[in-house]
């Protein structure tokens, strides 16, 4: 007995004509005994998944110059010699409250972006923000605000290196949106109180050898060469001594 095969192509008219002749049990099992084959579904056809391009590795992050010294150093401590302010068009001496120290350091703290910058100068080169650890601030009872800085082995970092030497530097900052009034303080006259003030920047002020002075004769920042890890502890210490020097003068005290 012969078997047609059927094509898997064919269709069901094509099977039951070549299995008319076959026994019954043999169109039973080919199913085409009454009813029409199906023919078998044609193999789905591989389908290509465009590939999915990987993104881009983010550029790794700038590697700064390596740390050659750091710098302590006081804002606003005690009163100011005579500044003009724009809104009271006078020009009086200063002197920033407790409350006004510390607004300023929760503002450093939580500013976006690039932060606070600390210059050299107040129109002069950058040389840290507040936006990363190499510029900090703190707030002491005495001295007001107080800030430390790292000093990269970069143009700007070896300048200010050499310039702060033994004597150190002025420090002089730059504000806007002050709350403040005036009162009259015995044997000074009358002072400007800044209550309130959002901090624009630090500028560290060369005195020795010109006639240019930091407005507040307290505030005072010290540097040193190293390469570790924090700030030494005797840069803070001469800033602060530097501080509570002038503000005893300041008040009348002689000892």
């Amino acid at each position: 007995m012969k078997i047609e095969r059927a094509a898997m192509t064919a269709t069901a008219e094509d099977i039951a004509v070549k299995l008319r002749n076959a026994p019954a049990w043999v169109r039973s099992a080919a199913n085409v005994s009454g009813r029409a084959v199906s023919p078998s579904k044609p193999a789905a056809k591989a389908v290509s998944k465009p590939t999915v391009p990987m993104p881009a590795a983010k550029p790794s992050a700038r590697v700064k110059a390596p740390v050659i010294g750091w710098l302590a150093g006081t804002c606003c401590p005690g009163v100011s010699r005579p500044c003009l302010s724009s809104k009271d068009t006078e020009s009086l001496p200063e002197q920033f409250t407790p409350r006004a120290w510390e607004m300023m350091l929760a503002q450093v703290r939580h500013v976006k972006g690039d932060g606070v910058p600390l210059t050299f100068g107040h129109d002069g080169p950058v040389i840290a923000r507040s936006g990363d650890l190499d510029l900090t601030f703190s707030v002491d009872p005495l001295t007001g605000l107080e800030f430390e800085a790292r000093l990269r082995d970069t143009p700007v970092g070896r300048k200010v290196l050499d310039a702060v030497g033994a004597s150190g530097l002025g420090v002089s900052i730059g504000y806007r949106k002050a709350s403040q009034w005036i009162v009259e303080r015995d044997g000074i006259g009358r002072v400007r109180i800044i209550d309130d003030a959002v901090l624009d920047h630090i500028a560290l002020i060369v005195e020795t050898g010109t006639n240019r002075r930091a407005a507040y004769s307290a505030a005072r920042a010290y540097g040193r060469r190293s390469t570790g890890v924090g700030c030494p502890r005797d840069a803070k210490a001469s800033v602060r001594a530097w501080a509570f020097r002038v503000v005893r003068e300041q008040a009348g005290c002689s000892r």
